[in-house]
């Protein structure tokens, strides 16, 4: 799995305390989420980006392309743990 950017770190872990997700922050950044953790996590990113990360004219704003960045790295995740089966 690749490295997470620091500043994507901040806005992970800011969503994961909003929505009040029971996911080990730590497991998640180094791939050590199970499939449903990985699920509920990337549920959670698509809502949070529904509800903050567009502008007006449903175009992401700078924090909705941070969540998009977030959801590819989990999309990613779960892509190559599904080649490892």
């Amino acid at each position: 799995m690749s490295n997470m950017p620091p500043h994507l770190r901040v806005l992970l872990n800011e969503i994961v305390e909003k929505k009040k997700l029971d996911l080990p922050l730590e497991a998640a950044l180094t791939g050590g989420l199970n499939e449903n953790e990985r699920e509920l996590l990337i549920d959670a990113l698509v809502f949070e980006f529904s509800e903050t990360g567009l502008h007006s004219d449903d175009e992401p704003n700078e924090r909705g392309k941070q969540i998009e960045a977030l959801i590819d790295f989990f999309g990613a995740a779960r892509r190559e743990q599904g080649e490892q089966k």
